[in-house]
């Protein structure tokens, strides 16, 4: 399996981000591994370390929506990584639950990146 780096756009196929990828925890599209955190989006996989992101975090978008007797709202959660004062990625999480439960453990794992949008 190989992996692409967000930073770098290369592409790289190394056992120990296969086994972090492996052994992490998935939400959606994004796992938690231990030193990267990975995105799939289509048929890539996309890596970042840790220590080379500076900001992740959740974008909600509010869309309209038909719903069965009147119109309404839908919120969307993303999930944004930024490096070198730009975004790299933005992915769509599953739902609301999934976003707060991928950040509480991205907080309890990562070291030096912000949390919160810019």
């Amino acid at each position: 399996m190989k992996f692409t780096d967000l930073l770098s756009g290369s592409r790289e196929g190394s056992d120990k981000l296969r086994d972090s990828y492996k052994n992490g925890h998935s939400y959606g599209v994004a796992v938690v591994g231990g030193e990267h955190l990975f995105v799939r989006k289509g048929f890539t996989v996309y890596s970042i370390a840790y220590k080379d992101a500076e900001r992740i975090f959740r974008r909600v978008r509010r869309v309209q929506a038909m719903m069965c007797c009147d119109n309404g709202e839908l919120e969307i959660e993303y999930l944004v990584v930024m490096a070198d004062g730009r975004e790299l990625i933005e992915v769509q999480l599953p739902g609301t639950k999934a976003a707060r439960m991928l950040m509480d453990e991205l907080k309890g794992t990562v070291t030096g990146v912000e949390f919160a949008a810019p």
